[in-house]
């Protein structure tokens, strides 16, 4: 289910580049939901999509009636990277990518000083180049 892993991407980064945003879930009422969407995502085997996606409503739901908008969700839209891009170098991690697999959050080398990691699982996300 492609809505489920592109609102697991948003939520993710954002709980990820942003320590106090468990917080802010959390007082928004969603921190037991919070906490089974990241168990279900880190968990073996393949997670519920109805049940993540029925988290995600519940967590966005109570943010929004706190106030704290586009938790799970985002108008940002991505485009691919034009003809002939490359890395200035091979080596070079051009962006990170979810090491469960479990949602399409990426991360680009010009956003961050240190390489990612999943808030679901705790993993350093997986570097990968545009050739």
């Amino acid at each position: 289910m492609n809505e489920v892993r592109e609102r697991l991407a948003i939520l993710c980064g954002q709980v990820a580049r942003h320590p106090e945003m468990r917080e802010a879930i959390a007082a928004a009422g969603a921190e037991t939901q919070l906490a089974q969407l990241l168990d279900a995502v880190a968990a073996d085997g393949p997670p519920d999509q109805v049940q993540l996606l029925e988290l995600l409503d519940k967590i966005e739901d109570r943010c929004s009636h706190w106030g704290l908008v586009g938790v799970t969700t985002s108008l940002r839209q991505y485009t691919a990277l034009p003809q002939g891009f490359s890395a200035s170098t091979p080596d070079e991690p051009v962006t990170w990518t979810c090491p469960l697999r479990r949602c399409s959050r990426a991360v680009f080398a010009d956003e961050v000083s240190e390489p990612p990691s999943c808030a679901a699982a705790g993993l350093p996300m997986v570097a990968t180049r545009v050739l």
